[in-house]
């Protein structure tokens, strides 16, 4: 499925389209690169963090709009690595090697304060009100699982679990639903090194 054709105004295709997503064969993943949001650097990123987020559209009516989502973020710099819909759909908007501005200020448990450069965002489209479906469920536990075979992780939290008191999301998550589906023993606290 692809974003609704306003999106060609906000992205810039420059980047190639439809790479595959490294050495996994599982998740599609979409690419939709962004001009925005994010920045370069010359040398290869140490990752060892997931963050996972909830987005939603507050601009217009359908508040599930990826489109929308995507109008937010270019109007404040923002993006994550990748967004995933309300079927599953997994759209990446920053490349993995690129560091994308979704953490704010926030730490990681291990004390690093600069958690965009070492981190992955993971955006789910959701509001405070509503649950991640079963599809996003499916299509996170994929591209989780896709990302630590490239990478040496030390974390998969939530944005609340690395600025609290400042952020509240992923909202409704169900961590130990999660982590069954990822086959890991459930954390207890999300905070908790994989």
């Amino acid at each position: 499925m692809f974003l609704p054709a306003i999106l060609g105004i906000f992205l810039f295709l420059g980047h190639p389209q439809g790479v595959p997503a490294g050495p996994c064969s599982q998740p599609k993943i979409i690419d939709q690169l962004l001009s925005w949001g994010y920045r370069t650097i010359p040398h290869p990123r140490k990752i060892e963090a997931i963050i996972i987020h909830s987005s939603y559209n507050i601009l217009t009516p359908d508040s599930f709009s990826i489109a929308g989502i995507l109008r937010e973020y270019k109007q404040i710099d923002v993006s994550p690595h990748y967004i995933i819909g309300r079927n599953g759909d997994i759209y990446r908007l920053v490349a993995d090697s690129d560091i994308a501005y979704h953490a704010g200020k926030s730490r990681l448990p291990d004390g690093k304060t600069d958690v965009n450069s070492v981190s992955i965002g993971i955006e789910l489209v959701n509001t405070i009100h509503d649950s991640p479906t079963n599809a996003q469920y499916a299509s996170l536990v994929l591209l989780v699982r896709c990302l630590e075979s490239k990478y040496s992780l030390k974390y998969v939290l939530g944005h609340k679990d690395i600025a609290p008191g400042r952020k509240t999301d992923p909202w409704n998550f169900d961590w130990k639903k999660f982590d069954e589906m990822l086959g890991r023993a459930a954390r207890g606290r999300s905070a908790q090194p994989r």
